[in-house]
């Protein structure tokens, strides 16, 4: 395909606006692409701000679920400003809908995110979505919607949607959790190579964890033992996934 291995190996979701200045260096040095998720539009802000610094940063704007509360409209209609001034923007992440952790805002957060829907349908934009709990829901938003690309980020949902993830031709990602988390290896052990992305979502923290885009190359490691395939075939296959993903946005 004319390119080089290590240059399209991708951190499919982190929260890079999280880190000092020294720390995003360091990650630079990685030589990865970084998919640069937000919170709100401070972060947004600070993603984009990354993003013109370092050309291996995807910049992803976005009001995460955890964050909708009733003065959110304002939020978005900031977030919707930005993409109107910065064409560089081709991802609305982290976006989505939790019923796990915010049930008591979740009608909020379904009318925050069919808007963030819309805004990808009407612009042509990716979604990197966070659906704890709401994994069928999203499913159902994105084929009514005729949303193509999207990425749903940690996916812990039904064994059965697997099929549909796959048929719509969108991807999952894999972290550092697939480690010590029973139901993520029992996804990953069915889910087909061509839809596996993966991510560090740092700097989150979970279960002693400490996610970091260095452990990138771990993961690829522990896919490889859960699927009892080599390491190589396990590395070509997500790193063609990149790829076709990042052409998809254009950044290639």
């Amino acid at each position: 395909m004319g390119y080089e291995l290590n240059a399209i190996l991708m951190d499919a979701h982190c929260h890079l606006h999280e880190y000092g200045e020294d720390e995003i260096k360091s990650i630079m040095d990685l030589n990865i692409y970084v998919v640069a998720v937000s919170d709100d539009y401070k972060s947004s802000i600070r993603t984009i701000e990354i993003s013109r610094k370092y050309g291996l940063v995807i910049p992803a704007v976005g009001l995460h679920p955890w964050n909708v509360d009733h003065n959110c409209k304002n939020e978005v209609a900031n977030i919707e400003g930005l993409l109107s001034v910065d064409k560089s923007i081709r991802i609305l992440g982290e976006v989505g809908l939790d019923k796990k952790f915010k049930p008591y805002t979740i009608q909020l957060q379904d009318a925050v995110f069919r808007r963030f829907i819309e805004m990808a349908r009407e612009k042509g934009l990716a979604l990197n979505i966070h659906a704890a709990n709401a994994w069928a829901d999203v499913l159902d938003i994105l084929y009514r919607n005729d949303i193509s690309l999207a990425i749903l980020h940690w996916y812990t949902g039904p064994l059965d949607l697997v099929k549909e993830i796959m048929d719509r031709g969108y991807y999952i990602t894999v972290n550092q959790a697939i480690t010590i988390q029973q139901k993520y290896r029992d996804i990953i052990r069915i889910a087909p190579l061509d839809i596996i992305l993966v991510e560090s979502d740092a700097p989150y923290r979970y279960r002693g964890l400490v996610f970091h885009p260095k452990e990138i190359l771990g993961i690829y490691k522990y896919i490889a033992e859960l699927k009892s395939m080599s390491l190589d075939e396990v590395e070509k296959s997500i790193v063609e996934n990149s790829y076709r993903f990042l052409r998809a946005l254009k950044v290639l």
